[in-house]
């Protein structure tokens, strides 16, 4: 668990960053443990790979945090490794993006989940089988692979992070939470 002091000090597993520095990642810009999910790893995941402004998600946010805590319990472990690291924290991202509210004077984050972003706000009751002219005629369809999707499964085929979690978890087995 990742704790944030006001002076700017980031502690995670008995590791002390101090100041924004540590969001570039080690030397070379790469993860300290790619095997294994951790909290530093991940708040350089969203600054190197997702391309999160700090003026949008600061240092001192709680949000990424619970993101990730989130995504833990949702991620099945098949073992440490980089597909395991990249399946926490795609999903983690895509919670993010949807629990996260903006600072104030910004707007980063209730774009993302507008309808001209990724339409988070929007309700998620299948996925798209056809469609004619967009305006006016659409088709939702449950393909056999999709049959089995809860509503917070179709929730994340909203984000390119969603579906790279779900393509993850998926490549587990298909006694995972219901994907085959």
């Amino acid at each position: 668990m990742a704790n944030v002091t006001g002076t700017g000090t980031l502690v995670v597993d008995r590791l002390k960053l101090t100041g924004a520095g540590y969001l570039a990642g080690p030397a070379g810009g790469g993860f300290l443990s790619p095997l294994t999910p951790n909290f530093i790893d991940f708040l350089t995941f969203l600054t190197t790979t997702v391309q999160i402004p700090t003026i949008a998600l600061p240092l001192t946010s709680p949000w990424p945090g619970y993101a990730f805590n989130h995504a833990l319990t949702l991620t099945p472990l098949a073992g440490a490794g980089i597909a395991d690291s990249l399946a926490v924290y795609n999903c983690a991202t895509h919670i993010l993006f949807g629990i996260t509210p903006d600072q104030s004077g910004q707007t980063y984050f209730a774009q993302a989940r507008s309808n001209t972003g990724f339409g988070l706000n929007l309700p998620s009751t299948g996925l798209v089988a056809a469609t004619s002219d967009q305006a006016t005629s659409t088709t939702l369809a449950s393909p056999d692979w999709a049959k089995g999707l809860t509503v917070s499964q179709l929730d994340f085929y909203k984000t390119p992070w969603g579906r790279q979690y779900l393509g993850y978890i998926q490549s587990y087995g298909p006694s995972i939470v219901g994907l085959t």
